[in-house]
């Protein structure tokens, strides 16, 4: 059996997944995102959690909530010496173990949203976008179609009059598309589904963007 990581705060809550990476994200998720600015640990030259996603890397990037990234390219060593630097950072007191133990299920679909459904975008070439979080999707799909290409011609205005792709990011919302362009997260699969139509119609390009149940994984 291979050796996992166990983490055990204070307040008695304990984190013991199979796969090490889901231990890690959910110690993050209860660090809580106000304080993710201030994780600043590196791989090579990229944040191990921030709020830039990049298509390319997509096979490695999990997401914590919300538009924030883990980068997961490293062994279970590595995880938990990131682990022992956020203790200590943080001040957690977490105690952090790693040994043969059996651990709790992994999550079905790590860092998807509480939707039950899942979106699927084909793009005109025949390629198949299918993540596990609507919000890498939408991302993906911009990325392919050209960001600065969606943003000159089909950008949409979201709610409060705030558009989906600018090239600032005034709150500290939205997540880094590329060196100059910022987009602001849709709450649900269901408006993420709508804005890639409506792209779709104001590029047109043949996109089938579709809205499926959630898959049993």
């Amino acid at each position: 059996m291979a050796d996992i990581i166990k983490v055990t705060f204070p307040d008695g809550t304990e984190f013991c997944y199979k796969s090490s990476v889901n231990t890690v994200i959910a110690v993050l998720r209860k660090l809580g995102k106000e304080r993710y600015p201030e994780i600043n640990f590196t791989l090579g030259s990229r944040r191990v959690v921030s709020q830039v996603y990049e298509p390319k890397l997509k096979r490695y990037l999990k997401e914590i909530t919300d538009g924030w990234y883990y980068f997961n390219q490293n062994d279970t060593k590595g995880k938990t010496n990131q682990l022992i630097n956020l203790n200590r950072q943080f001040d957690l007191g977490m105690k952090i173990e790693v040994g043969a133990f059996k651990g709790t299920p992994d999550p079905s679909i790590p860092g998807s949203t509480r939707s039950k459904k899942r979106l699927v975008v084909t793009m005109p070439d025949g390629g198949v976008i299918n993540h596990e979080s609507y919000r890498d999707v939408l991302a993906d799909c911009i990325y392919r179609l050209g960001p600065h290409r969606v943003y000159n011609k089909a950008n949409i205005v979201l709610t409060k009059n705030q558009d989906l792709l600018s090239p600032t990011n005034p709150n500290g919302n939205r997540f880094k598309l590329d060196e100059t362009l910022y987009m602001l997260m849709p709450y649900s699969t269901k408006e993420a589904m709508t804005i890639l139509r409506i792209i779709a119609k104001r590029l047109n390009e043949n996109i089938s963007v579709e809205y499926l149940p959630m898959s049993n994984q």
